[in-house]
């Protein structure tokens, strides 16, 4: 099985997709979590420095970096599924798609790349919902923001993305709305039930 968490910075992704693979494992199961970007690749490293504003890169550059990111991972994924681990993710395509589409990459073009690749496709997407304004508010206090994190209005771009790809079950029709303004344990509690984990 396959989960994602999805959505906009500050969200809560990485909060939820650990504690959800705490549980997991707490009830005896395996289960192996993988984040994107790594910063210790060599595409995610690249990604950091534009980040950071080190380095300029077009929105197409992004889109590769960031696939190729979780390309380099694609057999040791589908080996995890393959012996019948819980594979979690936090961030996947579908967040890249999100994100560098609001940018002006072709929206339908990504679908197509995702397609060649043969990228492994979610069971479930977990949509952690937050207004972007109180998203910049918590990120504020967790860190220097990034490129991405302290514009509000792009991040309200990446939040209509998402609701596109619900909208059109793209690629699953199995995604979970969660509202990630409301407390963590509240938050977890809703994924657990919705997961029937």
């Amino acid at each position: 099985m396959l989960i994602v968490f999805e959505g906009i910075d500050a969200a809560g992704k990485t909060t939820m997709s650990r504690m959800v693979v705490e549980h997991i494992r707490g009830k005896g199961f395996e289960a192996s979590l993988f984040s994107y970007p790594n910063y210790t690749s060599i595409y995610g490293s690249i990604i950091k420095l534009f980040l950071e504003s080190k380095i300029w890169l077009s929105h197409q550059e992004l889109f590769f970096l960031y696939i190729l990111d979780m390309y380099r991972e694609k057999q040791e994924v589908e080996k995890a599924l393959a012996s019948g681990r819980i594979v979690v993710m936090d961030r996947y395509y579908t967040s890249t798609i999100a994100y560098q589409c609001s940018l002006g990459f072709d929206y339908e073009m990504a679908k197509k790349v995702i397609e060649y690749l043969d990228m492994p496709k979610p069971d479930t997407i977990v949509y952690l919902d937050i207004e972007p304004r109180k998203a910049v508010e918590r990120k504020a206090r967790q860190k220097k923001l990034d490129v991405f994190e302290k514009d509000v209005e792009f991040l309200e771009k990446v939040r209509k993305m998402y609701w596109r790809l619900i909208g059109e079950g793209y690629p699953t029709k199995n995604w979970i709305v969660v509202d990630a303004s409301k407390s963590v344990d509240e938050v977890f509690s809703y994924i657990i039930e919705r997961l029937q984990l």
